[in-house]
């Protein structure tokens, strides 16, 4: 069974789908989800969700498949690694993953994240620290870095 939960947020609504009662996607506001998903907006995801949102979590412990080749898993799992508030250029995310020279790899395996948040590709920066693309848009990258710089010292 697939079941969509959603978390309001300050630039519009995150839905996870959950299938087998793991997370298998993150959507952002403005992408649809499919037809027959049920709704429960009391799961974990929600709770979570809003507890990163007003800087009171981290990091998260949501069940979710991280997905891909060997080669994405490696990347998503460096991502995974960054510390919240901190940024990382693609070539350190390489080098981390065990690539080390796969920078523009990782860079594609960003941009086809399906889990973002969860895993936290807007902690991916370029080399001199300018913002990279983000899927759901610079302004949420750039609100997701203002608000864990905003609360890690904290």
């Amino acid at each position: 069974m697939r079941i969509a939960c959603h978390a309001p947020t300050p630039f519009g609504v995150l839905t996870a789908i959950y299938e087998d009662g793991v997370i298998r996607r993150v959507l952002f506001p403005g992408e649809s989800v499919e037809a027959g998903v049920v709704t429960d907006d009391s799961l974990p995801f929600a709770i979570q969700m809003a507890e990163y949102l007003e800087g009171k979590r981290r990091s998260f412990e949501l069940p979710i498949l991280v997905p891909g080749t060997p080669f994405r898993q490696a990347v998503y799992r460096a991502t995974m690694a960054i510390p919240y508030g901190s940024v990382a250029a693609y070539g350190d995310v390489a080098l981390a993953a065990g690539y080390p020279l796969a920078m523009r790899a990782v860079g594609t395996s960003m941009k086809c994240n399906p889990l973002p948040i969860l895993i936290p590709c807007h902690r991916v920066v370029h080399k001199d620290k300018r913002r990279a693309a983000y899927g759901g848009g610079l302004h949420i990258k750039q609100f997701l870095l203002d608000l864990e710089s905003r609360y890690a010292n904290k």
